[in-house]
């Protein structure tokens, strides 16, 4: 049966004929017609324009010669079409193909394949039209949310283990359930403004000294004189930047409670040394303007914090007017690309 008469069992559309090969032609989305030996017989402007290739390449040939394919997805495709010589409108999986264009240049586009059998007047099915749909960007999308969620479901988990870190460790040192409290609830509120802060940056790091001059703040470190900044700023990954965070709000509230900022004349110098070739940082907390300083009786939190907090040392020097903490830690996950191209400078 010719492809643009239609069927026997249906009324001419009006004047005439309905010229199925011109409707094809005009039609956006990409149209192929096989025969009954699975031979290309047709493919509107679309399907060609998809595959840049023109009828004369395709007519004609077997769909497997056309468009090879390994010897299982031939097999799985072919009864997939056989199927539809029997009268089944059909679907095929999506595929992924890699195309060649005339420019030497490659891609791969994802397609959503189904097939409708055309039947001729004696209800026999003649011919198959398949419609090809693009699914890329819809298939890309669905990848993209799907490392989404399960990078979603990464970062709870990191945030449920520290959280339950912290809190197992504020339980040992509080002495009742109200210091519990309060030292658990400063520490989960510190952790919130560093989440906050990272949403902001969709989750791609924060400056080590942002971290730093906000957990200061908060103590008054930054009247005239007491806080400076000194070195070149380093960008952390999420996770180091949590730790950071942890820890600067531990050595910021030991300064408030018996360091520097407890004194009129307390000072505090942070310097940074970053090595990216070696993908490590040292960081020096100075604080300075104290007197009769003396090592702790018993490890407090933040020695604790010290042993959840993987390929980080941390250095305690108690001298005659203050306390050197000295951090060596090593980032490889850090984007270390991302570095400040100027130093912190003084905070005064």
């Amino acid at each position: 049966m010719p492809l643009d008469m239609p069927r026997a069992d249906k009324p001419p559309v009006q004047a005439g004929y309905l010229n199925f090969m011109q409707l094809f032609d005009t039609m956006p989305t990409p149209y192929m017609v096989m025969d009954r030996q699975l031979h290309i017989v047709y493919a509107n402007k679309a399907y060609l324009t998809m595959l840049e290739r023109t009828l004369d390449q395709i007519s004609g040939r077997y769909i497997f010669d056309a468009f090879p394919d390994t010897p299982e997805r031939v097999a799985s495709v072919q009864e997939t079409f056989l199927q539809t010589l029997d009268g089944v409108t059909t679907q095929l999986d999506r595929q992924a193909f890699h195309f060649e264009h005339a420019d030497g240049t490659t891609s791969t586009r994802c397609w959503q394949c189904t097939q409708t059998p055309y039947f001729d007047g004696t209800g026999n099915v003649v011919y198959i039209i398949q419609h090809a749909e693009d699914v890329t960007e819809e298939e890309n999308l669905q990848r993209r949310n799907e490392a989404i969620s399960l990078e979603l479901d990464h970062r709870v988990k990191n945030v449920f283990s520290v959280v339950q870190a912290v809190a197992a460790m504020a339980g040992k040192n509080a002495g009742s359930i109200d210091e519990f409290r309060e030292d658990f609830e400063a520490r989960i509120m510190a952790m919130s403004r560093t989440h906050s802060l990272l949403a902001r940056t969709n989750w791609s790091g924060l400056s080590l000294k942002d971290i730093l001059e906000a957990g200061v703040e908060q103590y008054g470190g930054f009247q005239p004189g007491r806080a400076h900044f000194h070195g070149r700023d380093v960008t952390l990954s999420p996770r180091a930047s949590q730790m950071a965070s942890l820890l600067g709000h531990e050595l910021a509230t030991n300064a408030a409670k018996y360091g520097c900022f407890s004194r009129p004349g307390g000072r505090l110098d942070v310097t940074f040394w970053p090595d990216p070739a070696r993908k490590q940082l040292k960081v020096e907390w100075k604080e300075s303007g104290l007197s009769g300083v003396r090592p702790p009786e018993r490890s407090g939190f933040g020695t604790r914090l010290e042993t959840f907090m993987n390929n980080v040392s941390i250095d305690r020097d108690y001298e005659d007017d203050g306390i050197r903490v000295t951090i060596q830690a090593y980032l490889p996950d850090s984007p270390w690309d991302m570095m400040a191209d100027q130093p912190p400078g003084a905070r005064a």
